[in-house]
């Protein structure tokens, strides 16, 4: 199942009501789990990913996975959810709903308890996702400013119900992904260069004159402190997903916005204040993920890509970006850092894990579950 066709799963024929997740059968069957919550326990690393779900009430949610993939908890959005970002020092998370978004909301990372839904300012959009600042007092939200056609970051008050305070520019086209740098006052942004409009929904309106750049901003006052583009001949791809590196950096996946009949580097890496690095991937590769990278993931000394299009998972050394080898997952997405490799999720309901050197681990199926794009690890 493409990603792209998951609205129509769920339009389809209804799943079972009984749901084998972590390897064992819960008896109490799919609704019971739905409605249920297990606490996630004092300590321990948990992931986060959204889900749709066929056949029981809600139809979107968050579901909170132990790193085997047992099902721990399962929250309930007001529509379909994309990003998940945890808040440092609580256990509490904010869930941002898919591009073009009207709305977050946050939940209790004990047993999932629902907290507030946050609304958009009419004149914006919210774009996917959101970073907290280090204390985890305030959220950062990536938005389309609609009248203006720029890119903007959402502040809100994290300590007053999530009371907006103000907005800052992402000073580029289309944000999507934005995360706080390792430095705690700098925030990477994405920005995919694709202007969209309430109006037309996810229709793209600029693709012959697109402007994707990568943003270093500073979070206290919005002061651009860097900005950097693919090189010229790429300048049909759209720098999409980010993940922190180790070195100050970040590792980034793009998405062919615009096909020239051409395969395309799809990962690289920046370092502030340096030039843009692109990955080296074989050219079977390249082509199987058909212009298409959908997450980002990276344990410091590895990044991981998924191309859900593709069906298959990339692994690349952060250092030197040099290819270490792929592992198939039909329409795989949701990539996360777990222990010696990457804990991954698929819109088939699969979650298995992948070693750095490409090798899938045991696979799981949680058959009622469409797993969403992205995966989020929490540390305790």
């Amino acid at each position: 199942m493409g990603r792209r066709n998951l609205l129509g799963v769920l339009a389809g024929k209804a799943l079972g009501a009984r749901l084998l997740a972590g390897g064992r059968l819960l008896g109490g069957g799919l609704l019971a789990v739905l409605s249920g919550k297990a606490h996630a326990g004092a300590a321990g690393t948990i992931y986060l990913n959204a889900y749709a779900t066929a056949g029981a009430e809600p139809s979107f949610g968050v579901a909170a996975l132990d790193g085997t993939g047992k099902l721990l908890f399962t929250t309930a959005t007001p529509g379909r959810a994309h990003g998940i970002v945890p808040r440092p020092g609580i256990a509490e998370a904010a869930v941002f709903a898919r591009r073009p978004g009207r709305w977050f909301q946050t939940l209790s990372l004990a047993d999932g308890t629902p907290g507030p839904v946050v609304r958009a300012l009419d004149d914006r959009r919210f774009t996917g996702h959101g970073d907290y600042s280090a204390d985890g007092r305030i959220l950062y939200v990536a938005e389309d400013d609609v009248p203006r056609e720029e890119g903007a970051i959402g502040i809100y008050d994290a300590t007053d119900g999530y009371h907006r305070i103000g907005a800052i520019p992402t000073h580029g086209l289309g944000p999507h992904e934005l995360i706080l740098m390792h430095d705690g006052t700098t925030l990477a942004v994405a920005n995919g260069g694709v202007i969209t409009h309430p109006d037309t929904g996810r229709a793209k309106l600029n693709l012959d004159s697109m402007d994707s750049s990568l943003t270093y901003v500073e979070a206290a006052t919005g002061t651009l402190l860097d900005k950097v583009h693919l090189p010229e001949e790429h300048a049909n791809l759209g720098i999409r997903h980010i993940a922190l590196l180790e070195d100050g950096g970040i590792a980034f996946g793009v998405q062919d916005e615009r096909p020239i009949g051409m395969l395309q580097p799809l990962t690289g890496a920046h370092r502030p204040g340096g030039a843009i690095r692109l990955f080296d991937t074989p050219e079977d590769v390249l082509s199987r993920m058909q212009g298409y990278i959908g997450s980002v993931a990276s344990d410091g000394m590895t990044v991981a890509a998924s191309s859900p299009m593709g069906g298959v998972i990339g692994l690349w050394d952060a250092g030197s970006g040099a290819w270490l080898g792929s592992t198939a997952l039909a329409d795989g997405c949701g990539l996360a850092p777990n222990g010696d490799g990457y804990l991954a999720t698929s819109g088939l309901g699969v979650i298995e894990t992948v070693s750095k050197t490409a090798a899938a681990g045991p696979e799981r199926r949680a058959p009622a579950f469409r797993w969403d794009n992205h995966l989020t690890r929490r540390v305790a």
